[in-house]
């Protein structure tokens, strides 16, 4: 590695409960008295120029904010060979949820195999899964109310009584013959 590199770092901001992009998120980045701000595009994605002096890793501060977000505060691991940041969720202020995301330090990107991307692409999918079971875990009463109504309806459906003919008079006609 050169002396002086510019590495571009990128990741993306999404709404935890709607898996929705965010988009103008401030996103700030401090690392060794210094400083980035960008803001995410309309699909959430965010690009953080930094420069790297010759070393492996480097210790920053992430911040994001976002209206109608609660901000998000990170202390974040910086490799020149984990680029991706992965995906960070924002969740709303009155949610009792916290912010969560799947950045990842540098030493489980150093610690991959030769298959490195599919490696990350798990560990991402993994994070991103376990976060969501437990997201997913309550169903909202609407949906409950809705289903119990129609099981209802099914049901009396199922159990209404047959329409009734209504009876006929079936008498024997008699011919008078006279």
């Amino acid at each position: 590695m050169s002396k002086h590199q510019t590495i571009t770092f990128l990741g993306r901001v999404v709404d935890q409960k709607k898996q929705a992009p965010i988009s103008r998120a401030k996103v700030l980045l401090t690392y060794a008295g210094n400083s980035v701000i960008t803001y995410t595009d309309l699909e959430g994605i965010y690009r953080l120029k930094i420069n790297f002096n010759n070393s492996n890793y480097l210790q920053a501060q992430l911040s994001i904010q976002a209206n109608g977000y609660k901000n998000y505060n990170s202390s974040i691991k910086l490799s020149p060979k984990q680029k991706d940041l992965g995906d960070i969720r924002l969740v709303d202020p009155n949610s009792n949820l916290s912010s969560s995301s799947n950045i990842k330090s540098s030493s489980s990107s150093t610690s991959k195999s030769s298959s490195g991307s599919s490696s990350s692409t798990r560990n991402k999918l993994s994070a991103s899964s376990n976060s969501e079971s437990q997201e997913n875990s309550f169903v909202p009463l609407p949906i409950i109310i809705a289903v119990m109504m129609v099981m209802f309806l099914i049901m009396a459906i199922a159990f209404k009584n047959p329409p009734q003919k209504s009876p006929t008079n079936q008498r024997n006609p008699v011919n008078y013959n006279y």
